[in-house]
């Protein structure tokens, strides 16, 4: 019903509270969390302390409100009525300690770099850096703060001109700080003027180690899947990682190509695709030779006698002959990273890529933790080989990741012949004739009385 102070209203010498009225009574409970998180105060110059009241709440600040600042004072919606009736959305209360509203404005997006969604219920703090730290028109150097909606979208607005960086975390322990072990993600940016600045911010759990592999997995005989305990960055060049194997005779191979995973997506369907296209000009060449054939044979046919309509009947074609010229067998792309051959590229299967393509908000890709690595000299099936990749950078640019690992071909299963013939559609020749029907001699019997 009522705010004070009123929205927009400048009180010079205030020290709170800020007070929230409503129309009916309200509940002490509130959606997840404590009362205290249900108000975010930016900047934040203290910690909140937020009252119960029969028809409101009360905001104070510790050491209170100062001056010369612009307050925004955002309740979430977390409140609700006696009958459990929440807000819809937040409320948002603006009023100045003798600052001036400039009307600026930091929004945008936090998002999870791994999965490429919205970050719902983050902290964003942004703090002034470099000379604006101390010089910036309020002589403010405390935190400007916004949680992130449902979506992961946030808005600071009102924020004095100058540079900041722009931290989004999520707050595990409630302490309104980003600890180091937190996911978290930042940006810098500057305010010159009345404007609306946008971010995206991407979001990652910090790690502090380098990748290890945890898996190599042959997909044929000259293609591993390598598996790392980290995300790596889909971005960065995989030309100094150096992959080898070594065979029970000590005999060392490397391999002639490394792929970061959607690298090896996108090869495999390009070299499948010009398969496609070679098979097609076969079929072209090979439609013109029987074309040929076939007016040979027409022609050689014109200068015999005119067949019968019995002898018509021979010229059909035998489906089961063999053509004059061979069809050849279709070529077969690379192997998939599902072990199977990649399918021809038809516009179900372009598809089916682009709905399982997980993108970030801007179309960057996601990583991944597989490369592929790609030899020229087969594996032989059941011989144990010893896998080295070295020089692996993790999502975090952390150097000297890779290891070792063990890798085993396994053959192709063979058809089992050993099976015996199934003779149970075969006619049951152990059957004897029943002989134990007598015939009926009831009517000799008759006759004879």
């Amino acid at each position: 019903m009522r705010t004070v102070p009123d929205t927009f209203e400048v009180v010079v010498d205030f020290r709170g509270p800020v007070r929230f009225e409503f129309d009916e009574r309200i509940s002490e409970r509130v959606a997840g969390g404590a009362l205290d998180a249900a108000v975010i105060i930016s900047p934040k110059t203290g910690d909140v302390r937020v009252g119960h009241g029969r028809r409101e709440l009360v905001v104070d600040l510790d050491g209170g409100f100062r001056p010369g600042l612009v307050y925004r004072v955002t309740l979430l919606p977390v409140i609700s009525d006696m009958f459990n009736n929440r807000l819809r959305d937040p409320f948002e209360l603006v009023f100045s300690t003798g600052g001036e509203a400039v009307p600026t404005a930091i929004a945008g997006l936090v998002w999870d770099r791994l999965t490429g969604r919205g970050a719902p219920g983050y902290r964003v703090h942004a703090l002034p850096f470099g000379p604006e730290a101390s010089e910036n028109e309020a002589g403010d150097s405390v935190a400007h703060v916004a949680v992130t909606d449902a979506g992961g979208v946030f808005a600071l607005r009102y924020v004095p001109l100058g540079r900041y960086e722009v931290t989004a975390f999520d707050d595990r322990n409630r302490d309104a700080a980003p600890d180091p072990m937190e996911v978290q993600g930042s940006r810098r940016t500057a305010i010159n003027g009345p404007d609306t600045l946008v971010l995206l911010i991407p979001v990652l759990q910090p790690d502090t180690t380098p990748a290890s592999i945890i898996l190599a997995t042959p997909l044929d005989s000259i293609t591993i899947l390598i598996d790392f305990d980290d995300y790596l960055d889909p971005d960065f060049p995989l030309a100094g990682v150096a992959i080898s194997l070594t065979d029970v005779n000590s005999e060392v191979v490397g391999a002639a190509r490394v792929f970061h995973e959607h690298e090896y997506v996108e090869y495999a369907a390009a070299v499948t695709d010009s398969f496609a296209v070679l098979d097609s000009l076969d079929a072209v060449d090979a439609a013109a030779a029987r074309a040929v054939e076939q007016a040979a044979a027409a022609a050689d046919s014109a200068a015999v006698t005119e067949p019968t309509a019995a002898a018509d009947t021979a010229l059909i074609v035998d489906p089961g002959a063999t053509p004059a010229v061979e069809r050849q067998a279709r070529r077969q792309g690379p192997i998939g990273l599902d072990g199977r051959p990649t399918p021809r590229p038809t516009a179900a299967v372009a598809e089916r890529t682009r709905a399982s393509e997980r993108t970030g908000p801007s179309g960057e890709r996601l990583p991944s933790q597989r490369i592929v690595a790609l030899f020229t000299e087969p594996l032989i099936p059941n011989e144990a080989y010893q896998l080295r990749v070295t020089s692996v950078r993790n999502i975090f640019s952390i150097p000297l990741g890779g290891g070792e690992a063990a890798v085993v071909l396994e053959p192709p299963p063979v058809e089992d012949t050993t099976s015996a013939a199934d003779t149970t559609a075969v006619t049951d020749t152990t059957i004897v004739p029943d002989t134990g029907t007598v015939a009926g001699t009831a009517s000799w019997m008759s006759r004879r009385r």
